[in-house]
């Protein structure tokens, strides 16, 4: 009997959908910057793009012309993909990735450009030195915070710099667009400048929620669509949507910490690099990867489309309100506690103010983290113990209690490194222990019909994995497990 045909692997031309569509919203601020009425009052012709100063800036030029160009680069080879049409899969996918890299370039050179790397280069590299530090950790965190079945490392990085220099060019690009014509579009003879800039800024703390967000889950939705099958549950989406705000927090931190030849330097690193870290955009962009977690584990369209879009929600949504309450916030307080020391307002009134705030979002992602480990370990007890009853050895029912407790696994671990057999040891039981969990999950997602189409591996393969690792020497040092039934 013939084998069936898998389904059609359309995932390339989903993301480069989504680039284009990211690029069609740049295009859209471009026209409208065009076209913007020309006001002598504001010093300002008609049909110019962004304004005198910021053309003159390199960044500035890098948005005008740097755009453009990697529109008309992408185009050639798009040609040049339909004009070898029904060549070699190849050649296809190269032509595919080649556009994809083009279309993310002027994105990551803005967010390169956004850390004023080239206005003052040291001080720049200085920041992007101290910044790191707590950036590793915070990473490390929430990927350590996976307690059973762990994605690759690869995974959470490739969603940093995705946070990083998808959501910063992004989000940059539209924001600074959105600043340069909106004044022409706001301003009236009665508006004095204090009220125009009120508004300008109001709209852009707006807009910052909106399209950074925009920019970060655009990343994540890329990692979802093309790397499904390490997406387990609201788990994955959290540790991914969290990394992705890490890595925009990174070149934001490197951006305040920068500006003014760095006079607010000290600060800027307390409130993005110790006090909010895992806070601000961690937090709001975790709310995006929940969605999409949650997304994985919904059978019909309609309902994953619904849960990632309240993703996107709660995410520009709790944005927007934090930028527009802390700008409510630094006007005001001030005004009640005039006789306030720096002190007091760096260790008191900002921690308070970003508590209130951000403290909420922070909440939900860590009971979302929370309630969805419970939910994988629920679901990791039920599919081993059929495994271990199976008698296949893959899993058994002396390792049962130790992979269903992360602090026994990892003394397991320990203790198999403290008697002798080093680090190759420790590394092998941690291989060992990932493949008992890929196979757990595997069942997991087959009896709850969340198969993902693209996904080849079958049980079989994952089972003749762990007994290839346990032959290779990757066996536990079990202890007597009393109340384990056989």
């Amino acid at each position: 009997m013939p084998a069936t045909a898998g389904p059609r692997d359309t995932r390339a031309r989903a993301v480069l959908l989504i680039l284009v569509l990211m690029h069609v919203g740049v295009g859209i601020e471009m026209l409208i910057d065009l076209n913007r009425p020309a006001l002598p009052l504001l010093g300002d012709g008609a049909f110019s793009v962004l304004n005198e100063n910021v053309v003159a800036w390199p960044f500035g030029r890098l948005m005008v012309h740097g755009f453009p160009a990697c529109w008309s680069a992408a185009a050639v080879v798009g040609l040049v993909a339909l004009a070898g049409a029904g060549r070699s899969r190849r050649f296809t996918r190269g032509c595919q990735a080649a556009v994809g890299a083009l279309l993310l370039l002027p994105f990551a050179a803005v967010a390169v450009a956004l850390t004023n790397i080239f206005v003052s280069p040291g001080l720049t590299t200085l920041a992007l030195l101290g910044c790191l530090p707590s950036t590793v950790l915070g990473v490390l965190a929430i990927h350590g915070a996976q307690r059973y079945r762990r994605m690759p490392l690869w995974l959470p990085l490739a969603a940093f710099g995705g946070g990083l220099f998808m959501g910063g060019g992004f989000g940059a690009t539209m924001g600074i667009w959105l600043g340069a014509y909106l004044p022409n579009y706001l301003v009236t003879q009665e508006m004095g400048a204090a009220q125009l800039d009120h508004t300008v800024t109001t709209a852009m703390y707006v807009g910052a929620g909106v399209f950074e967000e925009l920019g970060k889950g655009a990343a994540i939705a890329v990692l979802f669509l093309l790397f499904r099958r390490h997406f387990d549950g609201v788990v994955s989406g959290v540790v991914i949507g969290a990394a992705a705000g890490l890595g925009f927090n990174y070149m934001e931190s490197v951006l305040y910490i920068t500006s003014g030849d760095g006079v607010y330097a000290n600060l800027q690193y307390w409130l993005r690099q110790s006090l909010g870290l895992m806070a601000a955009h961690t937090a709001f962009t975790a709310a995006i990867g929940a969605g999409f977690g949650i997304a994985r584990q919904l059978r019909t369209p309609g309902a994953r489309r619904a849960v990632i879009a309240c993703g996107f929600l709660a995410a520009i949504g709790t944005h927007a309100t934090n930028n527009l309450l802390l700008r409510y916030f630094q006007h005001e307080v001030g005004d009640w506690f005039p006789d306030a020391s720096d002190a007091v307002w760096v260790l008191v009134v900002f921690p308070v103010a970003i508590l209130l705030l951000q403290g909420p979002l922070l909440l939900l992602y860590l009971l979302l983290l929370r309630r969805g480990l419970r939910g994988q370990a629920a679901g990791l007890a039920v599919e081993l113990s059929v495994e271990a009853a199976r008698g296949h050895g893959a899993v058994t029912w002396d390792e049962l209690p130790a992979l269903l407790n992360p602090a026994r696994r990892f003394r397991i671990k320990v203790d198999a490194l403290r008697r002798g057999g080093g680090l190759r040891a420790y590394r092998r039981l941690a291989r060992l222990h990932a493949a008992q969990f890929d196979l757990g999950m595997l069942q997991w997602h087959t009896s709850r019909d969340e198969v993902d189409p693209y996904d080849t591996r079958n049980e079989a393969q994952l089972r003749e994995r762990v007994l290839r690792l346990k032959a290779e020497g990757a066996v536990p040092f079990p202890r007597p497990n009393v109340g384990v039934a056989p």
